[in-house]
């Protein structure tokens, strides 16, 4: 089932129990996911499911390496309380990426 292995792929990149994983996660804020660990993330699925990454827009949904953060930053999240919105990123879950993975593109992302 391709749910389980990519909740395996995860795991495996934050060593974390898979247990511990839901579907309604976000990888940038719940499992702290961002940068080059978010795209390894992409690239596994890439290889164990052919996953097309040309249409997804990354840097909508993380950090590009390396990740700083600064002054606006700090002021949007003492502003929005919100990861998210102070990073200016758009949530991506878990569920996202089974989705994409089952489909095989991110085209109901774009």
């Amino acid at each position: 089932m391709i749910r389980d292995k990519v909740l395996k792929i995860i795991s495996q990149e934050i060593s974390l129990p898979i247990d511990s994983i839901s579907m309604d996660s976000t990888l940038l804020v719940d499992l702290n996911i961002d940068g080059d660990d978010a795209w390894e993330v992409f690239e596994r699925c890439y290889e164990q499911f052919g996953l097309d990454l040309s249409d997804f827009k990354f840097t909508n949904y993380f950090s590009s390496e390396p990740c700083y953060k600064g002054i606006f930053y700090i002021l949007r999240k003492l502003t929005f309380k919100d990861e998210h919105l102070a990073r200016k990123k758009e949530t991506f879950t878990v569920a996202d990426l089974v989705n994409a993975c089952e489909r095989g593109s991110f085209e109901k992302l774009v």
